[in-house]
């Protein structure tokens, strides 16, 4: 087994520990539908991490630990330490982060289904469009929970609060773009097929 698989290994088990842990906590708190969030996704990261192993694709391991921190930080702080209720500023930082952690892991996807590389210009604006559909998405999911489960702490505050987190997704996307099309990550992903 080669160093980047047992790094792999490494970070999914120690993010496996925590997500359980905090699941644990938000059970302990009554917050069954945070709960059920964090679980669902830890097992789409961990469903995915099998894919990868399986059929041996690559996921760049700064990346992974970058999609895992936004994770914990949505799980661990935003719920369980209530970071989203009680800060002003935690939902626009980690709408910042994720999406430039998402962008990335999302561009490292799409490099390995696709034959050529991208010019920088062009992969700056694929990886700006995967940052800024993230958040799009991600937004209209905050709407649809918000209006279906009607929880005691709805994701949307309002239309100013969507609106700042969409600004916030531009920045992380625009952090991403940038890094990705002046880091030559592709290079570094078509190696590591190899």
């Amino acid at each position: 087994m080669n160093r980047h698989k047992k790094v792999m290994i490494v970070l999914t088990l120690v993010f496996l520990l925590i997500q359980v842990a905090v699941m644990i906590g938000l059970a302990a708190k009554n917050y069954p539908g945070f709960m059920r969030g964090s679980a669902v996704t830890t097992g789409l990261l961990l469903l995915y991490t099998v894919i990868e192993y399986k059929y041996g694709l690559y996921m760049n391991n700064y990346v992974r630990a970058a999609v895992m921190i936004s994770m914990v930080c949505d799980s661990l702080w935003g719920q369980y330490w209530e970071f989203y209720i009680t800060s002003t500023i935690f939902d626009k930082v980690l709408h910042a982060f994720g999406t430039c952690s998402f962008s990335l892991f999302l561009y490292i996807l799409l490099l390995q289904m696709q034959c050529n590389r991208f010019s920088r210009p062009v992969a700056f604006v694929v990886i700006f469009c995967l940052g800024m559909s993230f958040g799009g998405v991600y937004e209209i999911m905050e709407f649809v929970i918000d209006t279906v489960t009607k929880p005691t702490f709805p994701g949307q505050l309002s239309l100013y609060d969507t609106n700042l987190d969409l600004v916030a997704d531009m920045v992380g996307a625009l952090v991403a773009a940038s890094y990705g099309a002046l880091s030559n990550l592709d290079k570094h992903i078509s190696a590591q097929q190899t």
